[in-house]
């Protein structure tokens, strides 16, 4: 394939991707949906960090030992931990990190 050929199916993927994304909030806005599904739509947002967080955390199956994975699953646990205690942003993200951090200069 051509680099051309290349760049224009990456923007054809985007668009297509966009279309999806942009078309049930232009479509169907959350004013006509129940209150049960736009109660459910508030928790969206966090699963789906959540769930790129995990995937980010547990590595696949490019790693298959969990000697490379410790200082991030360690990192995680204390922002978890510090999350739950002082219902903060910072402060987890920064404990979590300093944890990682440590632990692989270490």
């Amino acid at each position: 394939m051509s680099p051309a050929t290349i760049v224009a199916v990456l923007f054809a993927v985007g668009a297509v991707s966009l279309a999806f994304r942009v078309a049930p909030i232009t479509v169907l806005p959350a004013a006509r949906l129940p209150a049960s599904v736009r109660r459910l739509l508030d928790h969206a947002a966090p699963a789906a960090i959540a769930a790129m967080v995990g995937t980010g955390i547990a590595g696949g199956a490019a790693v298959s030992d969990l000697g490379p994975r410790l200082p991030v699953l360690l990192g995680a646990a204390v922002a978890a931990v510090v999350a739950w205690r002082r219902r903060s942003l910072v402060l987890p993200v920064a404990a979590g990190l300093a944890v990682s951090v440590a632990l692989v200069t270490l």
